[in-house]
């Protein structure tokens, strides 16, 4: 592991869910790329790798994923067994993800209400983008690792981070951690129906305009109306739909102020 240090032994670290495997290191390029090694050499299902900086994090696009050392969760998470699937994987982290953000607010639908999900996998506040996923598997599938990081403390100047809002108890990267840990092993035991529900609940996306670039660079726009049971977006163009597997979306305007 690429790492400069494993400052792993604080007590306070130490109470996570018995059932993952959890590491934490001082600074390194990437989890993702780190955890990916690590599956390789048969790590086990639920490991978690967690930073504190990263020299070399990248988002979606491959896009640099900035922080501030210390002051955001950064985080790679190893399935195998039967999660199998990518987009499946995606969406237990993403509705743990809202899950566990939301149980630091202070108890108010304003605050509760401001944490959405951008299709397919950003964290908004209030509509600006305060976390997003990157997930990658071996070429079988046999393992995925997830990539997830959160502002907490710090953002850019074009982004948001939890503590803009009223947090009802401290809130630090392990705590955030430890909550997205057990909100994954509920989520997990969802149906698949239940899943989606909960999904698509979450979804800011859906009622928008929204342009969505490809991942052959080609660009469509048109009117977020539905998820299907894949988890493919549902783009309405006139009378045209088309399905849309994965993209990087930019939400124009609700549908109903056109």
């Amino acid at each position: 592991m690429a790492s400069t240090d494993n400052n792993w032994q604080n007590p306070v670290l130490a109470n996570m869910p018995g059932n993952w495997i959890v590491q934490r290191v001082a600074e390194t390029g990437s989890t993702n790329t780190d955890l990916y090694g690590d599956a390789q050499r048969d790590a086990q299902h639920h490991t978690a790798l967690m930073a504190d900086n990263q020299t070399a994090g990248r988002g979606r696009l491959d896009r640099t994923w900035e922080a501030q050392s210390g002051a955001n969760l950064l985080v790679s998470l190893l399935f195998r067994k039967s999660h199998s699937d990518i987009s499946w994987c995606q969406r237990i982290v993403a509705v743990s993800a809202v899950r566990a953000c939301q149980k630091f607010l202070a108890e108010s639908v304003a605050n509760t209400e401001s944490i959405k999900l951008k299709w397919p996998n950003d964290l908004l506040l209030n509509e600006k983008k305060f976390g997003g996923m990157l997930s990658v598997s071996d070429a079988g599938q046999t393992f995925i690792v997830v990539g997830i990081g959160i502002n907490i403390a710090w953002a850019p100047d074009y982004a948001a981070k939890l503590k803009d809002l009223t947090v009802s108890e401290p809130l630090e990267p392990v705590g955030l951690l430890r909550e997205l840990l057990e909100q994954i092993n509920i989520v997990e035991k969802f149906a698949a129906q239940q899943l989606h529900a909960e999904y698509v609940a979450s979804l800011s996306t859906l009622n928008k305009v929204v342009r969505v670039e490809l991942t052959n660079g080609q660009i469509v726009t048109g009117r977020a109306v539905a998820l299907d049971s894949a988890g493919r977006l549902v783009l309405e163009q006139g009378v045209e739909k088309l399905l849309i597997d994965t993209g990087d979306v930019v939400h124009l305007r609700d549908a109903n102020h056109e």
